[in-house]
């Protein structure tokens, strides 16, 4: 049994998230000796906020959506929330980093 930490997602990002850029991550499949080819199938979208409260520090945040939010350019000054974000941590080459994750993406109206 592994003891995972519980990240509050709003003490951890804030409350203001404003977004900056949305890109699609292709399936990627092993061809051997650790070694692995991108194809053209989408398999989600990642999508990087700044997170205003905290310094605008970014994070990118996974979403398996079978569209992106915009298909186009992202739309000046737009906020979000997300819904069901988890934020997992994660150590790579000696860093503590952050994973996130999100069933969905929803604009904020009125900001």
């Amino acid at each position: 049994m592994s003891i995972r930490p519980i990240i509050d997602p709003i003490a951890t990002l804030g409350k203001t998230l404003l977004l900056v850029d949305v890109k699609a991550a292709y399936e990627r499949i092993e061809k051997g000796k650790g070694e692995f080819e991108k194809t053209d199938k989408i398999t989600h979208y990642n999508y990087t906020v700044v997170a205003l409260e905290k310094k605008f520090e970014k994070i990118s945040i996974k979403i398996d959506e079978p569209r992106p939010l915009f298909d186009d350019e992202i739309p000046s000054n737009v906020y979000f929330q997300f819904e069901n974000l988890t934020i997992t941590p994660y150590v790579s080459n000696g860093w503590i980093q952050l994973s996130a994750k999100a069933d969905k993406c929803v604009v904020i109206k009125g900001a």
